[in-house]
């Protein structure tokens, strides 16, 4: 099989059928479907199962379809690259960045170093921590910014912001009037919404002082966690920077009065100098931008 394989596959299973696929690629029908007979035959299994016009992966399909994907993201960012460095400009950054810090930070990153590198242009994906670090070790991200905490890696980290948490949280539960930090106690007797992968973390607080959480639901990102402390479900625990980012909710937040239960936004990359020089030269803007925040060499509590 060949990318140009590949890059039929993927387009049948996104258009859903063959007639889609073929006004995508923009050829005919039957060189089309001859095309996947071939794939079939040269995988040595069924890809499809056929319903009327439709087309549905076989478990072998699937599994074809998610590695052509990684495989022809990897060609294409190389094209783009070499696209970028043959009309001169200085390429394109492949930048993944985490929900809760494409706000107000990600902003301020880029406006900053756009300033100083007008000829980059970005390619910005928001998948989830987990997947970002996926994405950075198989090459087809430059660097990610993410958040702790995340199973250790081979990825060179780049820390750029400690962040106690907040709660979130509708009038329901929070009055305006209320100011002071929230205690774990206290957040112990209410139904919470937490990211899936904080929830151990926050276990381990509550226990150390007595109590265990009450968690009516888990989710996986900043904006769903907002979102749902907004309808009432229960309090939200966020970053610090994705509550500055809040602007259409109705929520109140507090401080949570446990140094130990906090974030720290991270860059990671496969290795600085082995970077395009596009990226080379946003991981050091990045450094410098850490470096001044934290003069004192500490990280920011």
């Amino acid at each position: 099989m060949d990318v140009r394989q590949l890059r039929y596959l993927a387009a049948v299973v996104e258009e859903g059928t063959v007639t889609g696929a073929a006004a995508r690629l923009h050829m005919t029908q039957p060189p089309l479907t001859a095309q996947l007979h071939a794939l079939e035959a040269e995988a040595g299994c069924p890809l499809f199962l056929r319903e009327g016009r439709r087309l549905r992966l076989t478990e072998a399909g699937q599994t074809l379809y998610l590695r052509a994907r990684t495989i022809l993201g990897l060609c294409d960012a190389a094209q783009e690259e070499m696209d970028a460095y043959r009309a001169g400009t200085a390429g394109t950054l492949r930048l993944g960045v985490v929900s809760s810090v494409r706000g107000l930070l990600l902003a301020r990153w880029l406006h900053g170093f756009s300033a100083a590198h007008p000829a980059v242009r970005y390619d910005i994906s928001g998948e989830n921590t987990y997947q970002q670090l996926a994405l950075t070790e198989s090459g087809q991200r430059d660097i990610a910014i993410v958040r702790t905490p995340f199973p250790a890696s081979k990825l060179t980290v780049l820390p750029l912001r400690r962040e106690q948490m907040l709660a979130a949280a509708s009038p329901v539960y929070f009055s305006a009037a209320e100011t002071q930090p929230v205690t774990l106690t206290s957040l112990a007797k209410q139904p919470l919404v937490v990211y899936r992968r904080w929830e151990e973390v926050l276990r381990s607080r509550m226990e150390a002082v007595g109590c265990a959480p009450r968690i009516r639901c888990r989710c996986d990102d900043a904006q769903t966690t907002l979102s749902l402390a907004a309808a009432g479900l229960g309090i939200g625990l966020i970053p610090a920077s994705a509550a500055a980012a809040e602007r259409e909710n109705n929520l109140i937040f507090r401080a949570v009065a446990d140094e130990g239960l906090a974030t720290e936004i991270v860059a990671v990359c496969r290795a600085p100098q082995q970077l395009p020089q596009s990226a080379q030269a946003f991981w050091k803007y990045l450094e410098e931008w850490a470096a001044a925040e934290n003069p004192d060499g500490e990280k920011e509590k």
